[in-house]
């Protein structure tokens, strides 16, 4: 009698071993079985195919504890949570990385500034682009005046920065204003052409 017949397990099965996969689109975990003389290319393609999320393969990624997987390597090199973890991630196309911000040049990012009325205490936040011109922040302002209730003078008013007046006509980029500044409304109007 051979002891062996107890676990008759063909030989094959020793490879292969159980993956817990993380994308991106999926909620949950998608368990993959697969062979530790794969290559993570393999894995990947395997994901591909499952997850049919239309990235190229050359764009995919794996983790595994926080250490990226090689495509030439074998599975069977890798080191693996005791969940048997893979979390995937996708790099980003590099000729449209620039341009992903809104607004329509793409190239200006958004200023976050503070702006604080002359009678309160509490800053407002408000995003403006770096090209707009400060006649702009007004209209932003009568916007926040009508949804937050934020206080704005009767009588007019005019922006100060940095203890300059601030020209209506001329952009927060012509102001050197630059991103988390605090733009003052002081009561009244500027008269002259100083």
């Amino acid at each position: 009698m051979v002891a062996d017949s107890d676990h008759h397990k063909p030989p094959v099965e020793d490879t292969k071993f159980h993956l817990n996969i993380k994308t991106p689109s999926s909620k949950s975990h998608i368990p993959i079985e697969i062979d530790k003389n794969d290559t993570v290319l393999k894995l990947k393609e395997k994901i591909h195919d499952i997850d049919q999320n239309n990235v190229p393969l050359n764009k995919v990624m794996l983790h595994s504890t926080g250490t990226e997987l090689h495509d030439n390597q074998l599975l069977r090199d890798c080191e693996f949570s005791e969940k048997n973890e893979i979390e995937v991630s996708f790099k980003p196309p590099v000729s449209t990385a620039p341009t992903v911000v809104s607004g329509g040049g793409g190239a200006s990012k958004k200023l976050k500034l503070m702006v604080l009325p002359k009678s309160g205490t509490k800053k407002v936040p408000v995003e403006m682009n770096a090209s707009d011109n400060v006649g702009e922040l007004r209209k932003e302002l009568q916007k926040l005046n009508q949804m937050l209730q934020f206080h704005l003078p009767q009588d007019g008013y005019f922006f100060i920065y940095k203890q300059n007046v601030m020209d209506d006509d001329k952009s927060f980029r012509w102001h050197h204003v630059s991103q988390g500044d605090t733009i003052e409304i002081f009561n009244g109007s500027v008269t002259g052409g100083s």
